[in-house]
């Protein structure tokens, strides 16, 4: 955690780690200021409490004064979205009467905490936030993560803590519950009610129950009852759903320091605690280390990942399996680590001896915890467009402003009483800003999600639908993803003598018992659970592979080994022949699990005969070799594994150890991973094949197609992914890959960058480029790699010299991000990195993996899409039940339809609302107004039926090159709504003069004791209304190349053929009942009816060439925007894309 001023005033930043980073302003109540306040809601009538309600922020800042945070009783957070929190500082009193004493907070933290008899703290999206009287900034709260080094949790908590002690912490930790508020019905309703959007619609309604408009007045109270309704019960089952979820009753077996074991309810654990975990395994309810025994676990509630991990004791010293680091961490030592929310499937224990593990964090701090306040506080999504909607609402407010004083002008003039003009100048109001509009916004997502449920795609977070439809790179991970999950043998390749044998396709027949198949049969990570082995795939093909058996043990076979095994492996031989002297038993009696950063995995073992322990160890060739003894490694062992490798086969090395004879035991147990991985003996190569699924070259050929890039980021082998990236077409066949290699070193200076051409014959320095070290002339990096030949360059490049990269050379990582397209050898953290950095450049990055490793991925992505077979995950917004990458193109189809869908309603619903002001200002122009049903008929039978069917129109069928517009002030927009206005405008006006150019025309007289509806002027202006209202959603309404035609959209097309129906009978033979309930005058004349139709006609006409030719005329559009005149904004990655390199002489 840091904490700093930052370059505003008083504004403390506070960064914890994973979590974003805010800053932390300090307030103090003013009473002058907060009397004042009051005053002021009271002469606004109250409306000055709605303002502070949706913004409390502006409430502290005008009953507070700004101060520092040690004087401060109130916070205002800004986080990096730039959103405003409101916080209020709690002050305890910490006394000899107090729960918890100040020794105890001191022991605790770390530092004195307690000022003057008071503890200061503040709750920040249910986290604790503490305050540090010396640093004097906010820290949070924190149990055993991060300052408690591992040698801690055996010399001072394995023996557990006392009542005394426990009863101490629950006071400062609190519960350890995951408290899901379920809102009352009345407490949701009111704050429904008190959004901005039904605050207008009870502000619209009162006007019009006013004006008597009850018909109209009530189907939008029925509407919007409708609407709370469906959202109260959306809302509460949410949050009931999610409660159930983490909702939990369990006794946890609790050791206590004198030695007993007590049972308490699950709520009642607290950091520090011993637990005691049943040998037939439990729910986790808190984040606890291991000390003793085994686990196996299921983690797929956290990760997607339904195989079972199996959890070791933590290493005794700081760091984890060697490398070095402050203290225990739940990341670095995962493998450790029993989170909250995973099952424990079973457990094995040493002899007597209990399976303890030691509480770390509880409630909201745990990994669940997390995960739940991921869902409660989502990322908000970047989205320009709902940032340009409410621009445009505030240029709607504009017009209604005018029309407002229009409004008043005329009917001063006229001679209308005060109470009359309120009524039509607020009436004006609620017609050119639009209620429905931010409900329309949302159909289009709405559409998009319930059809992504029936193709198997499940989405958490709809709001990601519309950004889907903006993305223009895309991340794979490779295994399970763009390759099958699982693995076929192809063969081993034992290394003897500094030299490699020939490969065999079996090592179970006429094969002696060598270090090799003990290798197989022993190093990994299987269990037996409910008579099936289960685990790593790639681990149960290779143990098959080995012919042996895997058995539980049983008390009375584990005295052969002199201690307690948790697992034996024995030969086919000895499977047949158990009284058989050549019995060929094994027992693993340790195992270091395998670990992403470090990867590779290890086992120590114990064979029957006398023989002293054995340590194998199974991981990446690279690293296995640079821990084995030179003399042990083939010479020739680069130029075979890249023979494998580039074949685009997964190779896994062996290698083995003889320990100690004198190792005991306990001594054993105390071990950690780097005593032992060092000094290896080479054993040889598994070579092992992973084909590519079958529909991953089309959707990556459907995505190259569509412009969209598209990325590998893997754990596996660089040159294996550089096969898989050529094979399945993310690198075409006359394109180039460059790979990129950097000199570890301790600073920039010495540090180096080594270009590389990878061929598919061998891996080379093409004479097309160089190797060269970085060009730090005035202090500046720059890697310029471009081939003489002009072909594409691709960079590939492995986590390690990516990391040096990040350390060093920064300013090369932008380079690298924007033209790399294979990351090799990426720990979890390294993906989400990566994301990041895309994100950074600009890019809307989607990422799609198996949700095992790359959760972080998945989460930090603008939309993450794991494959598996749960419905939902809370790994990533998106889950899809097909098992493979077809799940991408469709997302992104229908993310591309959801966006274009709300585009469309956006304009359709201003036009409407724009069409209808102007009908209202031609009727006011001769002190008329609409008829209720007029409304009526326009409001709920056209527009509603409208904005229902607009956006059930599917996904077009293959992926455009052309993105869609992600903001609505842009020149396409602008210009067509500003035409269309014009013409909507022009074909009113023109169809009110024609009108008084009528022989049979009588002007109406206007009587200031009536509304004046009944007139020709209002019954020719809505006759023309009400086709256009049609014209506009058929122009409106975008098909090719985001969505299919209207024409597929079959209720949409009635919906409209019945509106166009009912048009025409209105302007030609409506009904004797028509014409009363709607107020018409009848027009007498046939001839007036035709000219009204070929005024529609003509504006038909007018709005489509707009649509279909001007809009989409580059040059007008040039013309218009004045492109040619300034200097056009491009993203960032765009900018690095332009930068014209090529490769010449190092100097």
């Amino acid at each position: 955690m840091r904490a700093g001023t930052s370059e505003k005033q008083r504004g403390v930043e506070i960064s914890e780690e994973k979590d974003d980073p805010f800053v932390c302003f300090g307030y103090h109540r003013s009473t002058p200021w907060t009397w004042l306040s009051y005053a002021l809601c009271v002469l606004t009538v109250g409306f000055s409490i709605l303002v502070f309600y949706w913004k409390p922020d502006w409430f502290i800042r005008m009953t507070c004064y700004a101060c520092d945070l040690q004087e401060a009783d109130s916070v205002i957070i800004k986080d990096i979205y730039r959103r405003n929190h409101v916080c209020s500082i709690r002050k305890l009193q910490i006394n000899s009467e107090s729960e918890c004493s100040a020794e105890t907070l001191r022991m605790l933290f770390r530092h004195d905490v307690v000022v003057d008899g008071i503890w200061k703290y503040f709750r920040y999206q249910e986290m604790l936030y503490v305050w540090h009287p010396t640093n004097k900034a906010f820290y949070k709260l924190r149990a055993l993560d991060g300052a408690t080094s591992c040698s801690e949790f055996y010399d001072k908590l394995q023996n557990g803590l006392s009542r005394q002690e426990a009863a101490e912490r629950r006071y400062v930790y609190g519960l350890n519950k995951i408290v899901i508020q379920v809102r009352p019905i009345l407490v949701l309703l009111v704050q429904e009610v008190l959004n901005p959007f039904y605050v207008f619609q009870i502000f619209s309604v009162c006007v019009w129950m006013v004006d008597e408009y009850y018909i109209y007045s009530g189907c939008i109270i029925l509407m919007s009852f409708i609407s709370i309704a469906l959202s109260l019960y959306t809302t509460r089952k949410q949050s009931t759903t999610l409660r159930d979820m983490v909702h939990s009753d369990t006794v946890v077996e609790v050791l206590r320091k004198s030695g007993e074991s007590v049972e308490v309810m699950e709520e009642e654990i607290v950091p520090g605690d011993v637990i005691i975990l049943p040998s037939q395994g439990c729910l986790m309810t808190c984040d606890a280390v291991l000390l003793t025994g085994n686990c196996i676990v299921n983690e797929s509630m956290l990760t997607g990942e339904s195989v079972p991990v199996t959890k070791t004791p933590l290493p005794r010293t700081s760091g984890v399996d060697g490398e070095s680091a402050p203290g225990y961490s739940a990341d670095k030592h995962k493998r450790h680590t029993l989170f909250c929310g995973t099952q424990v499937i079973q457990t094995r224990y040493y002899g007597g001896e209990m399976v303890k593990a030691v509480v770390v964090q509880t409630g909201f701090s745990t990994a669940k915890g997390g995960l739940v306040r991921s869902i409660l506080f989502p990322k908000p999504m970047d989205f320009s467009m709902l940032k340009d909607a409410i621009m445009f609402i505030g240029l709607l407010a504009s017009f209604a402003f005018i029309g407002f004083i229009y409004t008043i002008v005329v009917f001063v003039n006229f001679g209308f009483d005060a109470g009359y003009i309120a009524k039509r100048c607020l009436d004006i109001i609620t017609i050119a800003v639009p209620p429905v509009l931010p409900a329309a916004l949302t159909i289009g997502m709405v559409y998009a999600q319930l059809r992504l449920k029936a193709k198997g795609i499940f989405c958490i977070s709809p709001q990601r639908i519309n950004t889907c439809g903006t993305l223009n790179v895309v991340c794979f991970d490779k295994t399970g993803t763009l390759t099958e999950d699982g693995l076929d043998l192809m063969g081993v390749q034992l290394a003897s003598d500094g030299s490699f044998g020939k490969m065999k396709t079996s090592v179970t027949k006429d094969a002696p018992v060598g270090h090799l198949t003990v290798a197989m049969a022993t190093c990994h990570s299987l269990t037996i659970i409910n008579g099936e082995i289960s685990g790593d795939p790639i681990d149960l093909k290779m143990f098959q592979a080995s012919g042996w058996e895997l058995e539980e043990p049983t008390s009375e076979e584990t005295t052969h080994f002199d201690m307690m095994v948790p697992t034996i492996v024995r030969s086919p031989a000895t499977a047949a022949k158990r009284k058989s002297e050549e019995v060929e038993e094994v027992g693993i009696l340790k195992q270091f699990p395998f670990s992403s950063e470090l990867q590779r995995m290890s086992v120590i073992t114990k064979s029957l005969r006398d023989e002293p322990m054995q340590l194998y160890i199974k991981g990446s060739p690279e690293l296995v070799a640079s821990l084995s003894k030179m003399d042990t490694v083939p010479s020739d062992f680069q130029e075979q594994l890249n023979s494998y490798t580039q074949d685009g086969f997964r190779v896994l090395a062996l290698a083995t150890k003889q320990l100690d004879s004198k190792l005991s035991w306990h001594k054993l147990q105390q071990l950690n991973r780097d005593q032992v991985e060092r000094d290896l003996t080479f054993v040889g190569l598994l070579i092992m094949q992973n084909k590519m699924k079958p529909e991953t070259k089309p959707v990556i050929d459907e995505l190259m197609n569509a412009s969209i890039r598209t990325v590998m980021v893997t754990g596996d082998n660089i040159l294996t992914a550089i096969n898989i990236a050529r094979k399945c077409g993310m690198v075409g066949a006359e394109e180039d890959i460059v790979r990129i290699e950097a000199d570890y070193c301790a600073d920039a200076k010495h540090s180096a960058l080594h270009c590389t051409k990878v061929t598919s014959e061998q891996d080379e320095i093409s004479s097309d480029y160089r190797s060269f070290d970085m060009d730090m002339k005035n202090g500046e990096t720059s890697l310029q790699i471009e081939p003489f030949t002009r072909r594409k360059v691709h960079f590939a490049i492995d986590g390690k010299s990516l990391e040096m990269v990040r350390k060093h050379h920064q300013c090369v990582l932008p380079q690298l991000a924007v033209q790399g397209t294979i990351f090799a050898r990426m720990t979890p953290d390294q993906k989400s990195e990566l994301v990041q950095t895309l994100q950074d450049l600009d890019y809307r990055v989607g990422m799609c993996g198996d949700g095992a490793n790359d959760c972080g991925a998945l989460k930090a992505a603008h939309a993450g899409i794991a494959l598996s077979e749960a419905e939902a995950s809370v790994a990533s917004p998106f889950t899809s039940k097909i098992q493979n990458i077809s799940c991408v193109p469709i997302v992104i189809k229908e993310g591309r339809a959801a966006l274009v869908t709300s585009f469309g309603m956006f304009k359709f619903i201003a036009l409407y609302s724009m069409i209808q002001f102007v009908s209202v200002m031609i009727c006011y122009t001769v002190h008329s107004a609409l008829s209720n049903f007029m409304f009526m008929y326009s409001d709920i039978f056209v527009c509603t039926t409208v904005i229902l069917f607009m956006g059930r129109n599917k996904a077009y069928h293959s992926i455009a090159m052309k993105k869609p517009t992600t903001k609505l002030f842009v020149t396409p927009i602008i210009l067509s709504l500003t035409l269309q206005v014009a013409i909507q405008t022009a074909c009113q006006a023109a169809i009110f003069v024609i009108l008084k150019t009528q022989s049979w025309y009588v002007p109406m007289v206007p009587s200031k004791t009536d509304k004046n509806i009944q007139c020709w002027e209002t019954t020719s202006v809505f006759l023309v209304s009400m086709f256009q209202y049609t014209i506009m959603a058929i122009v409106y309404t975008p098909g090719k190349p985001y969505r299919k035609a209207i024409y597929r959209n079959y209720l949409y097309m009635v919906d409209l053929f019945v509106i166009i129906v009912c048009s025409f009978v209105m302007l030609f033979y409506p009904p004797t009942k028509i014409e009363e309930l709607f107020e018409f005058e009848h027009i007498p004349s046939f001839r007036f009816k035709g000219i009204i139709l070929a005024v529609v006609f003509g504006n038909f006409i007018l709005s489509a060439f707009v649509e279909l030719f001007l809009v989409s005329n580059r040059s007008l559009l040039k013309l218009v925007s004045c492109k040619n005149c300034r200097r056009a904004k491009r993203a960032k990655y765009e900018e690095l894309m332009m930068i014209s390199t090529s490769l010449g002489d190092p100097d």
